[in-house]
């Protein structure tokens, strides 16, 4: 293991300390490229538990501030940002960094606006406590356009029928708010495996459900 692996090791265990960011940019002076020397921000930031979720933000906006690099760097930044008070159920400050993310794909990066739009519209259903808005309804639609594949995925597939019930229920389509509120459900049940169990299984990967209390219980109080 290298000097920095151990380090980044240590800190994710003990969380981080003024000093720490001090030896830490001693360490990123051997990493050559700017792109790496971010990278190693964030992918040490997003291994932090919850109770050091703000040193984690620090340390992803350290690399930002320090390191000029191009927008996939930024915009991987900021969505690690958000995923780790996503995590934390830090629901506001999560929603704000997955919209500085947004911003920096303007609109040329398409497929990952999409992509994006599950987290945005994730969050603006905690926010609002989930209740309709014309925002949910654009994430959702904008959502809906992505590949089969990566909307087969558990929580992807939890997210969409949860947010899809919503804005059903709002325009009162009440069978459809149903189906997708029966999907949600089903998904939350332990043995649930998911559309895409035996594909990724041949590869190692599994696919488990991991949303958050808030979600879960709201759809196990709702009644329709």
């Amino acid at each position: 293991m290298s000097k920095i692996d151990q380090f980044e090791t240590e800190i994710i265990l003990n969380g981080m300390t003024d000093e720490d960011f001090i030896e830490y940019e001693k360490l990123l002076k051997k990493v050559r490229t700017p792109f790496s020397k971010r990278q190693h921000c964030y992918t040490t930031a997003i291994r932090f538990p919850c109770e050091y979720a703000e040193q984690a933000v620090k340390l992803i906006k350290y690399g930002l501030e320090n390191f000029e690099d191009g927008w996939f760097s930024t915009y991987t930044s900021y969505l690690y940002i958000g995923h780790i008070y996503e995590k934390a159920r830090e629901y506001q400050k999560a929603f704000d960094a997955y919209l500085s993310a947004k911003a920096v794909l303007g609109s040329e990066q398409q497929d990952y606006i999409e992509e994006l739009s599950k987290d945005l519209l994730w969050m603006k259903l905690h926010i609002d406590a989930f209740q309709y808005s014309k925002e949910l309804e654009d994430w959702f639609l904008c959502y809906e356009k992505i590949d089969a594949f990566s909307k087969s995925f558990v929580n992807s597939e939890f997210r969409l029928a949860v947010a899809g019930m919503v804005i059903a229920l709002h325009y009162g389509k009440k069978d459809e708010a149903k189906q997708r509120l029966e999907t949600a459900k089903q998904i939350c049940l332990p043995n649930y495996t998911g559309k895409l169990n035996n594909i990724l299984a041949r590869h190692q990967y599994q696919d488990s459900f991991n949303e958050t209390p808030e979600s879960i219980t709201f759809i196990q109080n709702m009644k329709i």
